[in-house]
């Protein structure tokens, strides 16, 4: 198999799990909205949407996980045609600000799920506010590095 046949290969499943991830975090959005609709409704419901959210979050830190892994290759490839150009090096740094925006958003999901299961009474709207910020932030870093890869620049 020649290099840039792994090339392509890695090239793939790069972008496979990045839309995979980008129609998730979509669902996932769509699914939240519903979720505070009911968050003081119902219960039930409520702990239903969750798990739903929680599913997403779970295939999207994998789709996430495995876009990283599968662009690492690829940089390991081609890392001279591409690495110094300046939009591949934004898009990384966009990348590493979703991976810490994931973090933060995993952390307020926790105090959500604390608080369905009663053990914390924190401010629902708190977390709402938090939750969508980070989901809308993300939406646009994915956007922008769509951009990005249609759009190149140095």
């Amino acid at each position: 198999m020649t290099p840039h046949s792994v090339y392509l290969i890695f090239l793939i499943l790069h972008l496979t799990a990045f839309a995979l991830f980008t129609g998730t975090l979509i669902a996932n959005l769509i699914n939240n909205n519903q979720l505070w609709q009911y968050s003081e409704k119902d219960l039930t419901i409520t702990k239903a949407l969750f798990q739903t959210t929680d599913r997403y979050n779970k295939i999207m830190a994998a789709s996430l996980g495995i876009a990283l892994v599968m662009g690492i290759l690829m940089m390991t490839q081609m890392h001279k045609v591409y690495g110094a150009q300046t939009w591949m090096r934004v898009k990384i740094a966009l990348v590493l600000v979703i991976v810490v925006i994931r973090v933060l958003y995993s952390r307020n999901v926790n105090k959500f799920k604390k608080r369905l299961a009663g053990e914390t009474s924190i401010s629902m709207s708190d977390v709402k506010k938090k939750v969508s910020l980070y989901q809308l932030v993300q939406i646009i870093l994915v956007a922008g590095i769509i951009v990005l890869s249609v759009c190149r620049f140095n």
